[in-house]
């Protein structure tokens, strides 16, 4: 299987670099690639993609030796366990609300003896059966991650707990929704969505999982000093209206 850049790269001590793709376009997947992020992140919990096109976006980002994570919509195991066979190298499981939750979760993208994940093995994941069975196991288990995205209260109380699970890669925090939930949207710097930030870097990091979050590219330092080791920096999106918006403006003092 092909080894995942961002482990690689947190293996080694660093911090893996991600930028945020929204349109379901192979094109913007492959520009964002070419400038060296660790990973792409795609999304089908918001974004109206296909898996058609997804799979396309990470041949893209593959060709420049680029991640992809996938965030996916909660539902079945077939649900998550696609994304993995179409190649994304991680996963991110959006409202993951507690310790049961984390576990089924675990148990649905992990093979045996970690969890039970279903077996194909005929994807481009196993370079379509290359890959012999028991290495293709084993290999998924240590060269593919899943992001538990945590965005709400119910999980935070509980994050210790989910933090020590074996098999809980990676813990993301989602400021938008969890502002949300405090009753105070879009506050991403109040006091208690920060203090919920700082300790779900410090709890992960502590039980040896990726700390991931979302952060401006001007924030990237003080994140990195509270302890995040995966951070998201930009979006597609974004950098278009920006463009846009800035060309449009040109012609205002005509």
């Amino acid at each position: 299987m092909r080894p995942s850049r961002v482990l690689r790269r947190i293996r080694a001590g660093n911090v893996a670099r991600v930028l945020k793709v929204n349109t379901p376009d192979a094109t913007v997947a492959e520009v964002f690639a070419q400038s060296q992020p660790d990973a792409i992140w795609l999304c089908m919990e918001h974004v109206g993609c296909t898996y058609a096109q997804v799979e396309h976006q990470i041949r893209a980002a593959k060709i420049y030796d680029v991640d992809t994570l996938l965030r996916v919509p909660r539902g079945s195991y077939s649900d998550y366990i696609r994304g993995f066979e179409l190649d994304a190298a991680g996963l991110i499981v959006p409202h993951v609300m507690g310790v049961e939750d984390a576990t089924a979760v675990r148990d649905m993208t992990k093979f045996a003896p970690l969890g039970r994940r279903a077996l194909d093995g005929g994807n481009a994941d196993t370079q379509f059966a290359r890959v012999g069975l028991h290495d293709y196991m084993r290999q998924s288990n240590e060269e593919r991650f899943v992001c538990h995205q945590i965005e709400d209260p119910e999980a935070v109380a509980q994050i210790e707990a989910i933090a020590a699970i074996d098999g809980v890669d990676c813990l993301f925090f989602g400021p938008g929704d969890y502002s949300v939930a405090l009753g105070i949207p879009g506050q991403m710097d109040h006091p208690d969505v920060d203090q919920a930030r700082r300790t779900i870097a410090e709890v992960a990091r502590k039980a040896g999982k990726i700390a991931a979050t979302v952060c401006a590219p001007d924030q990237v330092r003080d994140y990195v000093d509270m302890g995040y080791n995966l951070l998201s920096v930009g979006a597609d999106v974004i950098a278009l209206a920006q463009y846009a918006d800035k060309a449009i403006a040109a012609f205002e003092d005509l």
